[in-house]
């Protein structure tokens, strides 16, 4: 069972302390949503899991071994992750980028039969394969993060973590792309875990909600045992009232400022 334990981390960008002694597990086929307002730590704590940023106290656990034992070529075909610039000025194309994603698995300078299969299972899942030969660089919002999703996808990881899916998305291309996480996460069994801003959404789409506030977990546990008034209040400063709908998940009505 794919499995991450991350035990008493800390970070510091020089004096200011992003992470403050976390502590969580996340298990294979969990859909988890990291919330918290801005500065609380949420992108800081996805680039630790994804070995970009070495935590200064604690230790990451994945699949029972230390993160930072595992080579790079290697979590690359466990974990995969969207924190990172997509290129631009470089004329590559929607096959080109995706092709990026199989170099974990590359034994020579060309990509395989096999590379091409799955970029094009890929692009299937996400209702892409029609953005193929396109420029990166031409692409809109919504279709830029669904060839993301599709990158994702095309590096077979147990592991995946996402960095604001929905940011600069219309509703329609919001929902899209959670709904293929979603998909991905229960269908193939993959532990996904994303920073949300949107509470709503964060709620019908997580099966696990992690709340930050200041480097530190406040709650951790089902949408509605954290989404909580007294929990909003408490990080984000702002009184709220919140109603149920069975279908709409939990609705974050805001009412005053504290």
């Amino acid at each position: 069972m794919v499995k991450i334990k991350i035990s008493s981390l800390s970070f510091n960008y020089d004096s200011i302390q992003a992470l403050k002694n976390v502590s969580v597990e996340f298990r294979e086929g969990e859909m988890v949503g990291i919330i918290g307002p801005n500065g609380a730590g949420k992108t800081t704590l996805l680039k630790c899991i994804a070995k970009l940023l070495k935590p200064h106290k604690g230790v990451i656990y994945l699949n029972g071994r230390e993160l930072w034992s595992i080579s790079n070529k290697e979590l690359a075909k466990i974990l995969a992750h969207s924190l990172f610039e997509v290129p631009k000025g470089f004329n590559l194309t929607v096959l080109d980028f995706l092709l990026t994603s199989r170099y974990p698995y590359s034994k020579g300078l060309w990509e395989t039969e096999e590379d091409l299969a799955v970029v094009e299972e890929a692009l299937t899942m996400v209702n892409a394969k029609h953005l193929v030969e396109r420029k990166m660089e031409e692409l809109s919002d919504g279709e830029l993060q669904r060839i993301i999703m599709a990158k994702l996808i095309a590096h077979q990881a147990k592991i995946l973590l996402v960095d604001e899916p929905t940011v600069h998305l219309d509703l329609k291309y919001q929902l899209e792309v959670l709904s293929i996480l979603r998909r991905i996460s229960k269908t193939k069994n993959i532990l996904t875990v994303m920073t949300m801003h949107d509470l709503r959404l964060a709620s019908i789409f997580s099966d696990k909600l992690v709340l930050l506030h200041e480097g530190k977990i406040i709650a951790i546990g089902k949408p509605q045992d954290v989404l909580t008034e007294e929990n909003i209040a408490k990080t984000y400063g702002v009184k709220v009232k919140i109603l149920k709908h069975p279908k709409a998940g939990l609705i974050v009505i805001p009412l005053s400022t504290l």
